[in-house]
């Protein structure tokens, strides 16, 4: 028998930083916008991102359409974690005095330590390096698309674009009610504040995610970012030693004045979920075991695409979880349902 003396690194824990900025709000707003088959499990009612389209600027919606074929958003974000801005007019003087190489580098996708090397050569127009990052994430929903966009479009344009989208999303979204976002973004910190004095990283990351994330030898940082326009979906990203989590800010950050009459978001979006016979199918399949994309996509006889969309609205009602990479079942997820609706309608025991 071979025997084996493991000398490798395993993390026992991360650390985790919280953050805010109204201008990650604009960024996930902007994914929001531009990607149509989501509204329908957004917080916000389908009707709101329609009007939004058509009340907009011809100019934005122009950014919004050119955003929504090329995946965009995701350099955007990616953008905004170059440094601390304190507006975005020192966002965008930050991105016009990038080297175009460095500018490309920034919003190419970080795919790991392995990649890096091609990440560096495809920013500075190696097409071969380009190819190779596209092969090595050709599963992933957008990053292909996202590397070919680098690629063909330029850098020029590419600062033209992002500067000018989130310049008018911020004057004719942004600025609406921009006080009371902040305010509930800083409620909401507060509250994981308080969760990091008294609970381990790893709880503190599920409870505010929904997402159950195990330390990884590679990863010694987590950050959550607060958002409310992406409510109730938890957004993941990867940086170099770094794991991301948008998450949604909770129901007591979103109602500072307690209105009876305003259901809470996690309660609806838990009912939207169940009211799908597509949805009940794949819930029943993972509750029997935990299933990956590949299986279940399989099992269900539909597209990835459309499997993914599904799985997307059981995590956001907290019905399902990731876990090493596969879906499962939350098994407390239904224990107070029945208590918070009776809540909600002022029901006695």
């Amino acid at each position: 028998m071979m025997k084996v003396v493991d000398t490798s690194f395993k993390r026992s824990s991360y650390q985790v930083e919280l953050y805010n900025s109204l201008l990650f709000e604009s960024a996930l707003g902007i994914a929001a916008a531009t990607y149509p088959k989501l509204h329908a499990a957004l917080d916000k009612p389908q009707s709101y991102w329609q009007h939004l389209r058509k009340s907009t600027s011809i100019e934005l919606r122009r950014e919004l359409d050119f955003c929504q074929r090329q995946q965009t958003w995701k350099m955007l974000l990616q953008l905004l974690h170059a440094q601390s801005f304190a507006s975005a007019e020192d966002f965008f003087t930050f991105i016009q005095a990038l080297e175009d190489r460095d500018f490309n580098f920034l919003i190419l996708p970080y795919l790991g330590s392995c990649q890096e090397n091609n990440r560096l050569r495809a920013a500075q127009g190696d097409l071969e390096a380009a190819q190779s990052m596209i092969q090595a994430c050709e599963e992933h929903l957008f990053f292909p698309q996202m590397i070919r966009t680098v690629c063909e479009i330029g850098a020029k344009e590419l600062k033209r674009h992002l500067t000018d989208m989130l310049r008018l999303w911020e004057e004719e979204i942004g600025s609406v009610d921009a006080e009371e976002k902040k305010e509930i973004l800083e409620r909401d910190l507060s509250m994981k504040r308080d969760w990091l004095r008294t609970c381990t990283p790893e709880e503190v990351v599920l409870r505010a995610s929904g997402i159950e994330y195990k330390p990884e030898s590679s990863v010694s940082k987590v950050l959550l970012i607060p958002h409310v326009i992406y409510r109730p979906w938890t957004v993941e990203a990867d940086m170099e030693d770094t794991r991301i989590f948008y998450y949604p800010v909770s129901d007591a950050s979103m109602q500072s004045d307690g209105d009876p009459y305003e259901p809470p978001g996690q309660l609806v979006q838990l009912y939207k979920a169940l009211a799908d016979d597509k949805r009940l199918r794949a819930l029943k399949l993972i509750s029997e075991q935990d299933r990956s994309l590949k299986e279940l996509t399989e099992l269900l006889g539909m597209g990835k695409t459309t499997v993914h969309h599904h799985l997307a609205i059981l995590r956001g009602a907290g019905l399902v979880r990731v876990k090493d990479g596969s879906y499962s079942w939350n098994s407390n997820s239904l224990d107070h349902h029945a208590e918070g609706l009776g809540n909600f309608l002022g029901l006695e025991d």
